[in-house]
Parts: structure tokens; C-alpha cells; sequence
């Protein structure tokens, strides 16, 4: 299993990246995924060995939960390295946040024979059936920051447990070592829920075991369903000194809250780094989130994707699921500015 785990340089451009994507992303999951093909250097042999058949043309989609930042900059990448090879046909489909609609999206797929498909899972268990389905149709399924949970070619994702302990660490340490916080949480099913609650959870207990988590309620990823959640959570313990939001969608609803009770001490915490936390950080409202590039991560599942069509390497014969975990940086008003715009998705 290749992982990359490195906090990314201040200042980088995205652009700049951009032709290295497919090396380094095809360098970071080619062990697993191309064994499949043997060390054979022509694509027909390659494709021969592997069982797939190599093509003159290509089909890929790419199923998100629904339209939001982080989907739509996922799609971005993808279509970015896409758009550059001239026999790629790429389309992106929404599952408007719902696991049946992504299983009927799947079975579409299935069934018009695309190549490769790109999948962020509403459920993790409720998609795995589809995943398997893809697999012994010879489809290589891609996943995006939420996992399956059935094997599948590959998996790119943020560093989620790692990056949850970091956050606790910062809050813990901001808050003075004790209190009480809450977490704004995602619903159950999905594995970055757990990875995000558990890393925070742990990191906390670790380094500062008088903090209590006196509160975890789901807000279903949404701004607004924050809101009331916070607000309700409030009520309750007038004396919450720090937040921990599973997405900045969800920390911003709580920073909507803060500023309408003028709650200037309170400790808020997101996590994915989309632009508008970042405008938050910087406007000093929302306190920090986790970052990482999301089109990045776009790309390298794209370029991944492309090795497995091209090659003609059936997903049936991909024999250990890729694994790249993004490089990430805990930011806060003190760093924010190592994000150049070009970065900010």
C-alpha cells in the first residue's frame, strides 16, 4: 500500500502541479494497481496479461453524493487530466445525497460498459454491493475521500484520523486544557465520519484528558442544520468553549450562530479547507480547519484511472486496493496565508 503523508510547502501553485499529476499519482498507487499488468512494457501485452482488452476510446464517470464544494472540485480535477487525453469521454452524475440513487447510477454505469468509475459513497456499506457488482464486470471503481466498504482498485483520500487528532490538539491547547466542547457530526454509515470523530476523540483523550465532549450530534453535512443543532447544544451548556464541525460547511453554521450571540471566545474547528473557511479564518471568525488540496486529489484519481483504462487492466485482476493519503496542514489565522488563491478551491 503506497502512502504519502507530507504537509504541503507554503506558497505552491496548483498549476505547477499539474503536469506532474499523473506521475506522481500513477507513482503513488501503481504497485497495487499495476501488478495486474506485469512488468510487459506494450499496452497490448500488458492488457493481454491482466485479462482487460486495451481501447482506442474511454468511458469514465464520476458518481458525487451531490453538487457542493468539495464534490465540485473533485470533478474539476478529474475532468483537468481528463480534458488532456483526446480519448476520454468524462461525465459527471449526481446522486443528489442519496444511496439509491448513486446504486441506480452505478448499475446505469455498469451496464453501458464504461471503463473506469469514480465514486464518492453516500454509504459505505450501502454502495459495496454496487462496487462488487463493478468489480466482476471488470469496471475499476475509484473512491474519493469517503471509502467502501468492498475492495475495490483504489482509494484517494484526506488524511482524516491524523488530521482530526491534529485539530483536537490545537483545540486543547487554544481552550486552555479543560471544558467542555462539542462535535458537529455527519451521519452514521459513512467510514470519514468515524475516521474524523474517532481521530478527534483519541487526540483529545491523549493530550488533554480534562477536556469533556459533552455533546455529538449529527448535522447531516449541512450549514444550516448546524445551526440549529449548535444552537440547540448551547441551550443546553451555555459553557461550550470549543467546536469541532466533521466539515467546514457545518463549523461555518456554527460560526453563523457565534457571531449572531456575539460569542467571541469560542473555539471553532472545521475540516476539508474549502475557500470559504479559509475567508473565515482569515476575517477571524472561524478558528482553523484541516486543508488539503481536494483538485489534487481530482487529478491523481484521474491519473490513476487512465493508467487502468489504457492498460486494459481488468478490475477483477487488480489484486490489493490502492491507497494515497492527501497531504494536509492544520490552519489557523497564523497560517492561512500559506494557501495561495490558485490553491483555494
Amino acid at each position: 500500500m503506497a502512502v504519502v503523508e507530507d504537509t504541503p510547502a507554503a506558497g505552491f501553485d496548483r498549476r505547477r502541479f499539474l503536469g506532474a499529476s499523473a506521475a506522481l499519482g500513477a507513482a503513488a498507487l501503481a504497485s497495487p494497481l499495476l501488478a495486474a499488468c506485469t512488468s510487459k512494457s506494450k499496452t497490448a501485452k500488458a492488457a493481454a496479461a491482466s485479462g482487460g482488452t486495451a481501447k482506442s476510446h474511454y468511458k469514465m464517470v464520476w458518481i458525487q453524493i451531490q453538487p457542493q464544494a468539495t464534490s465540485t472540485a473533485w470533478g474539476q480535477g478529474l475532468a483537468e487530466i481528463a480534458a488532456n487525453q483526446k480519448n476520454v469521454d468524462f461525465q459527471v452524475l449526481d446522486g443528489q445525497n442519496s444511496a439509491a440513487t448513486q446504486i441506480n447510477l452505478m448499475n446505469t454505469a455498469i451496464a453501458q460498459g464504461v471503463d473506469v468509475i469514480y465514486l464518492q459513497p453516500a454509504d459505505s456499506v450501502g454502495l459495496a454491493p454496487s462496487v462488487k457488482k463493478a468489480k466482476a464486470a471488470g469496471i475499476p471503481v475509484i473512491t474519493l475521500n469517503i471509502d467502501a466498504t468492498e475492495a475495490h482498485a483504489a482509494h484517494v483520500e484526506m488524511n482524516h484520523y491524523y488530521g482530526a487528532m491534529d485539530i483536537a490538539a490545537k483545540m486543547g491547547s487554544l481552550i486552555g486544557g479543560s471544558g467542555d466542547v462539542v462535535i458537529i457530526n455527519a451521519p452514521p454509515g459513512i467510514t470519514i465520519r468515524d475516521l474524523r470523530t474517532n481521530g478527534f476523540v483519541d487526540g483529545m483523550k491523549a493530550k488533554y484528558p480534562n477536556v469533556k465532549i459533552a455533546a455529538d450530534q449529527s448535522a447531516n453535512w449541512d450549514r444550516k442544520t448546524a445551526q440549529t443543532v449548535f444552537s440547540a447544544m448551547l441551550a443546553a451548556n451555555p459553557n461550550i468553549k470549543g467546536v469541532y464541525g466533521v466539515n467546514d460547511d457545518m463549523a461555518l453554521g456554527v460560526v453563523d450562530v457565534a457571531k449572531q450571540k456575539g460569542l467571541k471566545n469560542l473555539v471553532i474547528f472545521g475540516n476539508d479547507g474549502e475557500k470559504e473557511a479559509l475567508a473565515s479564518i482569515e476575517a477571524g471568525d472561524l478558528t482553523g480547519t484541516q486543508y488539503t488540496d481536494v483538485w489534487q486529489q481530482g487529478r491523481f484519481a484521474a491519473s490513476a484511472g487512465i493508467v487502468l483504462a489504457s492498460g486494459g487492466v481488468s478490475a477483477s485482476n487488480i489484486p490489493v486496493q490502492g491507497h494515497l493519503l492527501m497531504p494536509y496542514s492544520i490552519l489557523t489565522k497564523d497560517n492561512v496565508a500559506s494557501i495561495p488563491t490558485s490553491a483555494r478551491w
